[in-house]
C-alpha cells in the first residue's frame, strides 16, 4: 500500500526528468492525458500542452490549456496510476467567475477514483470566495501560460524546482 501523499507533498518536492511538450491544438489524445475516455475535448479555441515529470517515487503529467479568446487558463496536475491518470489539481483562472483558485483533492491522493477528469467526492474549491465574479485581470498568454503552471506546481525543464 501506497504511503500517504498530497498535493502539496507534490508541489514541494523535488521533481526530476521534466518533459515540456510542444503546444497543440484540437482534442487531447488519451496517450498524451490518458483518462479512460477516448480523448479529451476542450472546445474550439484552445491551445494545450503536457508536461512530465517524477517526483516521489510517482510519475506526474500536467496539462497546459489556455483558451485567450474565452480567458479560460487551466493547469492540470494527475499522477499516473496503471494506465491512466488520476487528477488530483486543477489551477485555473477564467474571467467569468472567481479569480485565481485551484480545485484539488484534500487528503491522500491515491484515494481519487482513476480515470475521471474530476472526482466529485473529492475534490473540492480553494480558496472559497463569497462573490462569483472574477476581479483580477486575465493576463496569461500562450507566452505566460506554462511559467505559470510552473511556478504553480514547482517544476523546471529538466528537474529540480523553480
Amino acid at each position: 500500500m501506497d504511503s500517504p501523499l498530497t498535493v502539496a507533498d507534490i508541489i514541494r518536492a523535488d521533481k526530476q526528468d521534466v518533459r515540456i511538450g510542444k503546444w497543440e491544438t484540437g482534442p487531447v489524445p488519451k496517450a498524451k492525458f490518458p483518462l479512460t475516455r477516448n480523448k479529451l475535448s476542450l472546445g474550439r479555441g484552445w491551445k494545450w500542452r503536457v508536461v512530465t515529470f517524477q517526483a516521489l517515487r510517482q510519475q506526474f503529467v500536467v496539462l497546459v490549456a489556455i483558451n485567450e479568446e474565452k480567458e479560460y487558463y487551466r493547469a492540470t496536475l494527475a499522477m499516473k496510476d496503471g494506465k491512466t491518470l488520476k487528477v488530483i489539481c486543477f489551477h485555473e483562472l477564467h474571467a467569468d467567475h472567481w479569480n485565481w483558485h485551484c480545485h484539488l483533492i484534500r487528503g491522500n491522493v491515491h484515494e481519487t477514483f482513476p480515470g475521471v477528469l474530476r472526482d466529485k467526492n473529492l475534490m473540492s474549491a480553494w480558496p472559497v470566495f463569497t462573490k462569483r465574479e472574477c476581479t483580477v485581470p486575465f493576463n496569461v498568454t500562450e507566452e505566460s501560460a506554462l511559467t505559470v503552471a510552473a511556478a504553480r506546481f514547482r517544476f523546471a525543464e529538466g528537474g529540480g524546482l523553480l
